[in-house]
């Protein structure tokens, strides 16, 4: 699916914060999404961006300027960067510059814009995020890096005006080729001609190169009246404001200078509105630069033409996207900074494959960005200089529609819009209404059938699950946790992961002074215990109530696994760590047990939840088995495992005995039970009772171990979950299932979810019968038939998974009803057309045979 997310930087600065506003929809469609937030005043980014900027700026040493501008670079990276050191600072700056920015993005005030992303995105969506603000330093931030976009594959992040409009409509001529207008400019110090030959190699493009042109030449071809499709500039370019533009300031000063004094500008612009509006330069010949703004008339007009995309494979191209923008070249491509010669020709050839060859312009960007990753032992940060400027009016071309032919206006009068038959013809007859519910039925259910509502059905499940009646948390069980400050209070020397071998042994015992029914580490222990603390290794073999984590070796991701505790191995007592989580990274199932693969250093039949809730339960005189049925029986309660199709899942994997995940409906999972930090522990400070006969959970929530968190239906509201949660919410699910009556989250089967759907299905039917086409207020009145029966639908899925634990379609469910009746109007004004045409042919053939007589 394509969806295109606008994120709105309003008024503000980074000395003030920025109000901002987040749209989510499909492409071509109305947002489906619109919330607001707010980012913090972040000055110290500005600081950071400047100092970045500087140390990048004098890697290119002399070589970076041409008549006091930063232009591209020369191909050599000796040239480039003689000095070691540079560019280790420049790396270190970019860190420290990329760290600091996605620690703003991680505000409170935006962390619901960030929660409502993961909630309504999928990683195999086509994503195309604007960033709309003013121009300025915020806009020359590394947007690209922004963690949340390391989980979408397919997403770009493109800049935008604050204000756009759509172009006026396009007199575009019908061509067999693209149309590319080729400068070439300046070409001291860097090679051009590669340039060239790469475009020269387009298939289905006609390519005119100017070299070095004078300012009427190049206007003179802008005004063609062929017009063009491509602008392509490869050369020396740099921003100007426009009133340094037009003073003429013969005085030149370093690099750094001219990066703060664009960066107090551009912070000026943001700080007020409007903005100081920027330019840009390009360096054509030897003589005066040619101020872009010098060729409005002629770039609105090849715009009028039909120009679409603009390339600029030159230096410091913000400005000559922000002058292109006003020009309402709808498409630009630029490097935000200096460009050294191999990466410029690098990203070149890399953009013009993927584009010519059918990707999306913002895909074709992200591809060729990410084949430049591999120059940046040479070339620090080349992967941030290339960006896409946008208008969000127009739809992005492709290069198969820029090939296409414009639409012709034809003169052929048009047919009447509405049927002049008698009302009772255009009243929807049974068998119109029945012919609709098949059809939209077995569509629907063939839509279903093959995945295309899966990632639809399980948003819809969460927010299900997130409007349940409130629970209680579960007394059965106690979290310990080690928190940023336990990691920090131990000794490092002692300390091989989040604990330390002597404090694990102090827990421990105070544990066991305290009588807990059972303990559990949520903590990989894949090494031995050190050779000093015997006791500790006594205790890990000899402990029946304690139980250990291993995790299983897994080919598909290329995890080979990790071993449980070396001291633990044949005691049965190890479980596994491995969840299921959805093709959306939400994790909606408990893995219970599944066969070990006998290479994998994790041989564990059960999860370490299972575990625990066996042991907890045992000890309470229940009897458990999996029977030849595959059913789990645990006394009087019983249950079956998830199939591949059942609830909102096609095709699921059929990985091991798997149920979905009833989570106690709490504010946030965390909340499933009491916590207790480390050092509370070890400092005497918990009573015995808050212990004694419970299951306690040992895991880590450091902040500097995130490999063990996870997204759950509640992660859109309050964020990723910690795994020692995940282990006390599936231990819980189990044992209140067994002690409390609980029930587990079931669904129905194949065939009762087809007789759901088509009952809804056939509501519409009924509705369209009823109400009868030719009656008063037709549509008013099946709008609202409609609103109520889906409101009835939403109560009683919300009644069935709150009371009776059944998870039943609610999708397709309300896609049916909706689609029927669409579809029988639709067959109905079909036949009505059918019927009119007919009728006026009857009376043409009376009227002829009357002037014959």
């Amino acid at each position: 699916m394509d969806r295109r997310v606008t994120l709105k930087l309003n008024e503000g600065s980074l000395s003030s914060g920025f109000s901002v506003t987040l749209l989510i929809g499909d492409e071509g469609a109305m947002p489906s999404v619109d919330i607001s937030g707010r980012l913090p005043a972040a000055p110290h980014l500005r600081t950071l961006y400047q100092q970045w900027q500087s140390a990048y700026r004098h890697l290119g040493g002399a070589s970076g300027e041409v008549s006091g501008s930063a232009t591209r670079l020369e191909a050599d990276p000796v040239a480039y960067a003689t000095n070691i050191s540079l560019v280790g600072d420049c790396d270190d700056l970019a860190n420290q510059l990329c760290a600091a920015f996605n620690q703003w993005l991680r505000a409170d005030s935006f962390q619901h814009i960030r929660d409502k992303l993961l909630e309504h995105l999928n990683v195999k969506d086509v994503v195309r995020l604007i960033l709309q603000t003013e121009p300025g330093i915020v806009q020359r931030l590394p947007w690209h890096l922004w963690e949340v976009c390391d989980r979408y594959p397919k997403l770009e992040t493109t800049l935008s005006a604050a204000t756009y409009e759509k172009s006026p409509a396009l007199s575009r001529r019908t061509r067999s080729k693209i149309r590319i207008l080729a400068i070439i400019g300046q070409s001291q110090g860097i090679d051009l001609k590669t340039d060239q030959d790469l475009l020269n190699r387009l298939p289905d493009a006609e390519v005119h190169f100017l070299t070095s042109p004078d300012l009427k030449t190049l206007s003179d071809r802008l005004w063609e009246p062929e017009g063009w499709d491509i602008l392509f500039f490869a050369g020396h370019s740099a921003t100007k404001s426009l009133k340094e533009s037009v003073q003429a300031d013969s005085s030149q000063t370093d690099d750094t200078q001219n990066a703060s004094q664009l960066d107090s500008s551009e912070e000026a612009k943001q700080t007020s509105f409007p903005s100081i509006p920027t330019d840009g330069e390009l360096y054509i010949s030897e003589s005066t630069p040619l101020i872009l703004s010098s060729l409005k008339n002629p770039l609105k007009k090849a715009v009028a033409r039909g120009l679409k995309i603009a390339i600029f494979n030159s230096c410091d191209g913000l400005g000559l996207a922000y002058a292109l923008a006003d020009f309402q070249i709808s498409q630009v491509l630029i490097m935000r900074e200096p460009v050294p010669d191999l990466v410029a020709h690098t990203f070149l050839k890399s953009f013009l494959k993927a584009f010519s060859q059918g990707e999306s312009l913002a895909l074709s960007v992200r591809d060729a960005r990410e084949r430049l990753q591999i120059l940046e032992s040479d070339f620090p940060c080349a992967s941030w200089l290339p960006t896409l400027y946008q208008n969000p009016a127009e739809a992005p071309p492709t290069w198969s529609s820029l090939l296409a032919p414009a639409s012709q206006p034809t003169n052929q009068p048009t047919q009447p819009t509405a049927p002049l038959v008698p009302d009772r013809a255009r009243s929807p007859s049974r068998w119109l209404a029945g012919a609709a519910y098949l059809l939209t039925t077995a569509a629907l259910l063939t839509v279903r059938s093959v995945g295309l509502l899966q990632a639809e059905e399980l948003r819809a499940f969460d927010r299900l699950m997130r409007l349940r009646p409130a629970e209680s948390p579960d007394p059965r069980i106690v979290v310990v946790t080690v928190t940023d400050a336990d990691v920090e209070a131990q000794d490092p020397e002692d300390r091989r992961g989040s604990l330390a071998d002597g404090d694990l042994l102090r827990l421990l015992t105070v544990l066991q002074a305290m009588q807990p029914r059972t303990i559990g580490l949520d903590i990989y222990r894949d090494y031995p215990v050190r050779e000093n603390l015997p006791e500790l290794a006594t205790r890990l073999s000899e402990q029946t109530n304690f139980f250990g984590v291993c995790k299983s070796r897994d080919q598909q991701v290329g995890s080979e696994g990790i071993k449980g505790p070396p001291e633990m191995v044949g005691t049965q007592r190890t479980g596994f760590s491995d969840y299921l989580t959805d093709p959306d990274g939400v994790l909606r199932r408990q893995l219970v047990s599944l066969e070990p693969d006998p290479v994998s250093p994790c041989t564990a039949r059960y999860g370490l939840s299972t575990l625990l809730a066996f042991d907890y339960l045992m000890k309470e005189g229940v009897d458990i088995e999996f029977g030849e049925d595959d059913l789990l029986r645990m006394d009087d309660f019983s249950t079956r495992p998830l199939e591949g199709n059942e609830g909102g899942y096609v095709n699921n994997p059929a990985q091991g005995w798997q149920m979905l995940l009833s989570y106690r409906s709490l504010p946030k999972p965390e909340a499933i039970a009491q916590q207790i930090t480390l050092t509370e522990m070890l400092s005497g400070a918990v009573s015995p009772e808050a212990i004694r006969d419970r299951i306690v959970i040992i895991g880590t929530t450091a902040s500097g171990f995130d490999d063990d968190q996870w997204l759950t239906p509640y992660s859109s509201v309050v964020g990723e979950t910690k795994g020692v949660f995940m282990q006390a919410q599936m231990t819980s699910q189990m044992i209140s299932a067994v002690l409390d009556g609980r029930p587990c989250l079931t669904t129905w089967n194949r065939w009762a979810n087809i007789l759901w759907i088509s009952a809804w299905a056939g509501i519409g039917s009924l509705l369209m019968v009823a109400l009868g086409h030719r009656r008063n207020h037709f549509l008013g009145k099946l709008a609202l038939s409609l609103l109520i029966s889906e409101l009835a639908l939403f109560g009683l899925c919300w009644l069935l998974l709150s009371r009776a634990a059944i998870w039943v379609p609610w999708v397709p469910a309300a896609i049916a009803p909706v689609a029927v009746a669409t579809t029988t109007l639709a067959l109905s004004r079909s036949s009505a057309l059918s019927l009119n045409q007919s009728s006026s042919s009857d009376h043409l053939s009376s009227f002829t045979v009357y002037r014959r007589s």
